[in-house]
């Protein structure tokens, strides 16, 4: 179960027909002449002082912004038996929907049982991982035999030296390392402190959603006292228009960390400072906020709704956005990919196949690239003979060429 629901955000802003119907030049509106003029090739050059001033581009561009989403009035005109038929396609609709909500709740408890069955296995994975069980004969056998399959190497029979190495030293952070999008966020400080992870584990929350546990050596952990830390992601308790769950909010664990020096989302920047009439002096510190994969715990809040008079969207809402939906996407990642696979993360396999699933764009760019290669070399023997010809009349200056 490692790809479950797809449960992404309300896309109930998306473009519909109401909004920008395709049909409506085939539709009963097309009988309503244009009211705008038509411009003529006449008046090209006044077209282009127009689009030139950027006072009225500013213009129309607003009235356009203020026009998206709006309803364009097609339905209501349409004849009465047409509205009709349209009403009736729409209940039809809403029986599917309710349908679809009812396969996504039943396929959500579908995963919570297999859930309880893979359980067992991933206790069984962590006792291994930390080196309180070894693996059966049997066990190690199809494991072998797995990977002399996959990486068509004879596995070395393991020297007496080894032997004192305890479980799997480094398995979740080299795992989480192996996972592209949660690597982007871990620093080299944050995996001094994941070297610590003994266990990362998810579970089902009563209401819509899920819990992620991290959990840490406390014993040897100078970082923090924390011995896991966990992170909850709810849904809303209505599906959204695609009939998935849609993502409501998250929170985190707060990090007892033992001292200023160990938080590593911290950045500590000390100066001594003198005083005039003591000559006596002391250490200012100056904490600041850091990148870090431990931020993750302190998720962002989802916005709340704006006021009548102030702007629906700015930068700020864009920049929180962009860090909800990345918060989002962390969690999702985690749960459906990494702990499901976390023996392929750590080996790297999972990369591979990962890597052969997307697209590969440096094969494609490398043919664009030899084709752009072709044609500036088809545009230089052009220009060479285009200059050759002028030579012999006119020497022209060197063209300015822009990439």
């Amino acid at each position: 179960m490692s790809e479950p629901i797809n449960k992404r955000n309300d896309i109930s802003s998306a473009p519909t027909p109401q909004n920008t119907p395709a049909s409506v030049t085939n539709s009963y509106l097309r009988s309503q002449p244009p009211t705008v003029s038509t411009i003529t090739e006449e008046d090209g050059n006044d077209v282009s002082a127009l689009m030139n001033n950027p006072a009225l581009m500013s213009m129309i561009q607003g009235k356009l912004s203020s026009l998206v989403g709006q309803d364009s009035g097609y339905v209501e005109q349409l004849p009465k038996a047409v509205k009709n038929r349209v009403g009736g396609l729409k209940a039809i609709q809403q029986q599917q929907m309710q349908l679809e909500a009812e396969f996504q709740k039943e396929l959500l408890e579908l995963e919570k049982k297999y859930f309880k069955k893979y359980e067992p296995l991933y206790v069984r994975r962590k006792e291994i991982v930390v080196g309180d069980a070894e693996p059966t004969a049997e066990e190690i056998a199809e494991g072998r035999a797995l990977l002399e399959d996959e990486e068509d190497d004879k596995i070395e029979e393991v020297k007496e030296e080894e032997e004192e190495v305890k479980g799997v030293p480094g398995f979740w952070l080299t795992a989480l390392l192996n996972l592209q999008t949660v690597a982007e966020t871990i620093t080299e400080r944050d995996s001094d402190v994941l070297d610590f992870v003994t266990d990362i584990r998810m579970e089902y929350l009563e209401s819509p959603g899920f819990k992620l546990i991290f959990e840490f050596n406390a014993e040897k952990n100078p970082f923090f006292t924390n011995k896991t830390l966990s992170k909850s992601y709810y849904y809303q308790a209505e599906l959204g228009y695609s009939g998935d769950f849609v993502y409501d909010h998250a929170e985190g664990d707060v990090i007892n960390w033992t001292s200023s020096d160990k938080n590593v989302t911290l950045i500590i920047e000390r100066r001594k400072q003198r005083n005039k009439h003591t000559k006596q002096t002391r250490t200012i510190e100056k904490l600041t906020p850091t990148e870090s994969f431990f931020n993750f715990f302190d998720p962002p809040k989802p916005p709340t709704e704006k006021g009548d008079d102030e702007e629906d969207f700015d930068e700020d809402d864009e920049d929180l956005e962009a860090r909800l939906e990345l918060d989002y996407q962390l969690g999702e990642e985690i749960k459906d990919r990494l702990i499901p696979r976390a023996i392929d993360w750590f080996t790297g396999e999972a990369v591979d196949f990962q890597s052969e699933d997307e697209f590969d764009e440096e094969d494609f760019s490398g043919d664009d690239d030899q084709d752009d290669d072709d044609d500036s070399d088809e545009d230089e023997e052009s220009d060479d003979e285009e200059g050759e010809a002028a030579g012999k009349t006119k020497q022209q200056p060197p063209e300015c060429k822009q990439s």
